[in-house]
């Protein structure tokens, strides 16, 4: 499944369990810079994002601030 569209999907599936605005509006903002970051990195797919993968990102995060 395609990281767009699987990140939509659990946007959609939090509004429907009736999460916060506040806590939306974080998701939708890290989520969407973890996907952002997925695809300048070639990784289109949710299938490529191992456990190693998710710790570059957060690792990545965490020395850019």
């Amino acid at each position: 499944m395609f990281l767009k569209f699987a990140s939509q999907d659990f946007l959609d599936d939090r509004r429907f369990k009736n999460t916060t605005k506040t806590n939306i509006k974080n998701y939708e903002i890290l989520l969407g810079k973890f996907v952002d970051y997925c695809i300048e990195n070639q990784v289109a797919n949710v299938e490529e994002i191992s456990y190693s993968y998710a710790l570059l990102y957060t690792t990545s995060v965490y020395w850019k601030s």
